[in-house]
C-alpha cells in the first residue's frame, strides 16, 4: 500500500478496519516496522470514519463546530526518529482551535482488538471545563450517558468510590481541581471488537461520537471562556434524532399501549373474547409503586385528583419499565425498580415505537416541543 499521503480513502472504504495484515504487524517484535506498517494501513481508514462522524455532526449542529482533525498514533510514532516505542493506538480526534497543548479531546481509538470513542481532560485545566458541563446539566448528561451506555471516570473519584454509583451520583461526586493538577476525567463509548467486516460497521461509534458531542462542545466553549451553549447544542440533537426515531419505529395500535392484547374466537356461541391481561398483574405492586412515585405522571406530572376531583384521584397507568409482552412468563416485580406512574397520554406516547421509548426520552420529546424545562 501506498504512504498515507499518497492514498486514496476512496480505495479502502470496503476494506476491513483490521484485517490479517493489521493483525499480524500488532505480533511483530520490531517497534520501527510495526509501527510504519500500521500507521500506513490504519491512519487512512481512520480518516475515513472521523469523516463520516464529522458529516453526520454537519448534520446535527451546523457546519461551523467542528475544529481541526488531528491524526496520531500512541506512543508518538516520528517516522525519522532513531528510536520507537511500541506502538499501541492509532487516533483520530478533534483538536479545538486556539488550545496549544491539545489536552481537551474527543477521539476516535483504534487498538489491535477494539475501537471506540472517547471525551477527556488530562489536567484540571482541560478536565474542569467537562466536570462543570456535567454538573450543570446533570439530568439532561445522564440521558445522553444512559442512552450510550457509556462508561465515565474520574481521577478525583476512588474505584471504591464509584462502585455501583448511578450516572447521577457519580457526576455529583465530581470535584473541580487545580488548573496544573493532572487529575483526569474520561467519558467514552462501549467498544466494537475488531476485526470489523467493513467500515461501515463502525457505526454505532459514530453515533456514540454525535450524541457526546454536546458535552465536548460545551465543555470547550467553557474551556476558552465562552458562554456554556449545552442546552442549545442538544435541542440540536433532538430535534435531529427524534422524528427519524418515530419515523422508523411507529409499530403500535394499541390503545392502552401496556397491555398485551390477547384475542380468541370461542366458536360456541359465536362469543369472542378479548383478554387485555394476558399476564396477571398483581394490585398490590401497583399500589406499591404509587405509594412509592406518587399518582401523578412521572413524566408531565399530570395529576388526575387535581384535574377533576375526586373522581379522578388516584386514578394513573402504571408503565412497566421492562414489557411484559417481551418477558413473555410469570416474574417477581419490583413495584419500585421495574414500575412508574404515567398518564394515558404519556404512556400512549412510551408505545408509539417498539421497543418502546424511554421514560427519559419521552421527558426529553416534551421538553423539546415545549421550549422549556419540564
Amino acid at each position: 500500500m501506498s504512504s498515507v499521503e499518497e492514498t486514496e480513502l476512496s480505495q479502502i472504504v470496503d476494506l476491513p478496519l483490521i484485517g490479517s495484515a493489521e493483525q499480524y504487524l500488532f505480533s511483530v517484535e520490531d517497534n520501527r516496522e510495526r509501527a510504519d506498517k500500521l500507521k500506513e494501513l490504519l491512519i487512512p481508514k481512520l480518516k475515513i470514519i472521523i469523516k463520516q462522524a464529522c458529516d453526520q455532526i454537519h448534520q446535527v449542529y451546523g457546519t461551523d463546530v467542528l475544529s481541526d482533525c488531528r491524526i496520531t498514533t500512541t506512543p508518538a510514532h516520528r517516522s525519522g526518529a532513531k528510536k520507537t516505542k511500541p506502538f499501541k493506538i492509532a487516533t483520530a480526534g478533534l483538536i479545538i482551535k486556539g488550545i496549544k497543548n491539545r489536552c481537551l479531546q474527543l477521539r476516535f481509538e483504534c487498538t489491535y482488538d477494539r475501537l471506540y470513542m472517547q471525551i477527556y481532560g488530562l489536567r484540571g485545566l482541560e478536565s474542569n471545563p467537562i466536570v462543570q458541563v456535567l454538573k450543570n446539566h446533570v439530568e439532561d448528561v445522564t440521558t445522553i450517558l444512559k442512552q450510550g451506555e457509556y462508561y465515565i471516570y474520574s481521577d478525583t473519584i476512588t474505584q471504591e468510590e464509584a462502585e455501583g454509583l448511578e450516572y447521577d451520583e457519580f457526576i455529583n461526586k465530581l470535584q473541580l481541581v487545580s488548573e496544573r493538577d493532572w487529575k483526569s476525567t474520561y467519558i467514552w463509548s462501549p467498544s466494537l471488537v475488531l476485526p470489523i467486516k467493513d467500515l461501515d460497521a463502525a457505526q454505532p461509534v459514530i453515533n456514540n461520537f454525535v450524541e457526546i458531542f454536546a458535552i465536548f462542545r460545551a465543555a470547550s466553549n467553557v474551556f476558552l471562556g465562552e458562554e456554556d451553549r449545552f442546552e442549545e447544542y442538544l435541542k440540536c440533537l433532538w430535534d435531529w434524532q427524534n422524528p427519524l426515531q418515530v419515523q422508523e419505529s411507529v409499530t403500535t395500535t394499541r390503545f392502552f399501549p401496556d397491555e398485551v392484547d390477547s384475542v380468541q374466537t370461542f366458536r360456541e356461541g359465536a362469543v369472542r373474547q378479548v383478554l387485555v391481561n394476558a399476564y396477571e398483574r398483581d394490585p398490590k405492586a401497583r399500589q406499591k409503586c404509587i405509594d412509592s412515585h406518587g399518582s401523578s405522571c412521572s413524566i408531565c406530572g399530570f395529576d388526575f385528583g387535581r384535574a377533576f376531583g375526586q373522581v379522578g384521584k388516584g386514578f394513573i397507568h402504571v408503565h412497566h419499565l421492562r414489557p411484559l409482552s417481551e418477558i413473555a412468563e410469570e416474574y417477581e416485580i419490583d413495584p419500585i425498580k421495574d414500575l412508574r406512574p404515567v398518564c394515558p397520554n404519556c404512556h400512549a406516547m412510551i408505545h408509539r415505537r417498539s421497543p418502546p421509548f424511554t421514560i427519559e426520552e419521552i421527558k426529553m420529546l416534551l421538553k423539546s416541543a415545549r421550549g422549556s424545562t419540564i
